[in-house]
């Protein structure tokens, strides 16, 4: 294989024994939701990895004005991140379904865990 310099430099090996190829299939969002890469979150920097957004799994209020998204990444980390970072993603839609409102403003100021579902 040819490999990127950054992947040479981590000292990947650009060979494999054939018992390790598998055929692509293309993802059938029906079947397996979520799957696909869609929830791209810019920082503002290069990183080697690419970060995105999974699930927004929780919320806290910082004061009366000010909340906060607990952010589950596809790469397995958990931060919390203002909603000037959040308010784009389509994460942010999907928690507002679940907690059952419309505007993060009516958000409750009690929890910062999604109910079990």
């Amino acid at each position: 294989l040819d490999l990127p310099e950054a992947l040479k430099a981590r000292r990947i090996n650009p060979t494999f024994h054939i018992s390790k190829l598998r055929p692509y299939y293309k993802n059938n969002d029906a079947l397996f939701p979520h799957r696909d890469a869609s929830s791209w979150y810019d920082f503002g920097f290069a990183h080697e990895a690419e970060w995105l957004v999974d699930e927004i799994i929780g919320h806290r209020w910082i004061d009366p004005k000010t909340i906060e998204f607990e952010v589950r990444w596809n790469l397995g980390d958990t931060t919390w991140e203002p909603y000037e970072n959040c308010h784009t993603l389509e994460a942010l839609d999907n928690y507002l379904d679940v907690m059952g409102v419309k505007n993060w403003r009516q958000l409750a100021r009690h929890t910062d865990r999604c109910p079990s579902t």
